[in-house]
Order: structure tokens, then sequence, then C-alpha cells
């Protein structure tokens, strides 16, 4: 009798075995939890744009989310992005596209993916990055195919904020997720 169930739980092992590596496959890979809390610090937030381009603002968030399908696992960001339109009466359409979809760090590289079909504007910001922060906080993003680069400053965090277990208080600059401190004028928003 047992091993009998010995055999039948080794069968089971291989015959679902294939499926856990197939669906491995889909995705980059695991990212250590340690290098996902570390990389996604460095973007947490809301950048304003400095420098023309597509962007007026965008927002990385510490939510999970991941594409149709689960191709891509990651964190949530929402975008404000140019559409071109200039009005000149009106009515006219907005100027500005509200966005979102998911994200992922890994060292130097961002990933931008929408969840589903992206609009023309929206899908012409998606892709491949390289992500620098300078040590006076300011964020480049760098469209690896060489089409694309601006410039962004963080966002004063709000009076108010949540970060972690703290309420920041007024004149506070951002939040470090990684300690759960509320970072004021003068010191450093990353670790």
């Amino acid at each position: 009798m047992r091993s009998a169930l010995i055999a039948v739980m080794f069968a089971a092992s291989t015959l679902f075995g294939g499926c856990a590596v197939q669906s491995a496959q889909q995705d980059d890979g695991p990212i250590d939890e340690a290098d996902d809390a570390l990389a996604t610090s460095k973007v947490y937030g809301t950048w304003d744009a400095t420098s023309g381009g597509a962007f007026y603002n965008i927002t990385f968030t510490k939510d999970y989310a991941e594409t149709l399908g689960g191709f891509l696992k990651g964190r949530r960001f929402e975008a404000a992005i140019d559409t071109g339109v200039r009005c000149i009466m009106a009515p006219c359409d907005a100027a500005t596209l509200n966005a979102g979809g998911v994200y992922r760090v890994s060292g130097s590289k961002l990933v931008l993916a929408s969840y589903d079909k992206p609009s023309l504007e929206f899908s012409k910001v998606l892709g491949d990055y390289t992500v620098t922060l300078s040590a006076k906080g300011v964020l480049t993003l760098a469209k690896r195919d060489g089409s694309f680069k601006q410039t962004f400053t963080k966002r004063a965090a709000p009076t108010g904020e949540k970060c972690g277990d703290v309420v920041c208080g007024a004149g506070t600059v951002c939040c470090n997720p990684l300690m759960n401190i509320c970072v004021k004028p003068g010191m450093m928003c990353i670790m």
C-alpha cells in the first residue's frame, strides 16, 4: 500500500513538473525580494518632467500588477502623457492622456508595459528604458532604442502621506519605503 502511494506521488510530481517550468519561461524570472524592494525604492513616488518630452509626470507605486496573461509581473505605474494635440479653437481633444500599466525595475533597466492593448499615444512610451538617478535627485529615463530621453524631479510628499506605519508631516520631501521614514529636505530620499 505504501509503495503504491509513493509511486502515485512520483508520477504526479513528474506530470506537473513540466507545467511549472513552462509558466516560469513567460516572465524574466523571479527577482530577489531585497533586490525588488531596493529597485522599487529608487523610483517609487511621483516624478514631474523637467524637460520636454512625452511625459508630464509619472507615478511609480508599490502595488503589485501584471499584464493581461501575466507576461510581465511587477508594480503599477500611472502617467500623464502629452498626446501632441494643440488647441487653436475650442472645443478640441485633450492634450493630456492619463494612462497606467505595469513597470519592473532590475538594476538600471526599467520596463514599462500596458495592462492590455494600449492607445497609439501610450504605445509610444512603452518599452525598455535605462534609469539613472543623480545625487541631486534627478531621474533620467532613456529609451533603449535611443528614441526618447527625459528628466524628472521628485514631487514633494504631501502632508499626511502614509509612509509605512508613520504619517509624514509638513516639509517632507519623500517617503523612504525601505526604512519607513519621512525624509526631510537635505536628507537623501534613496538609501
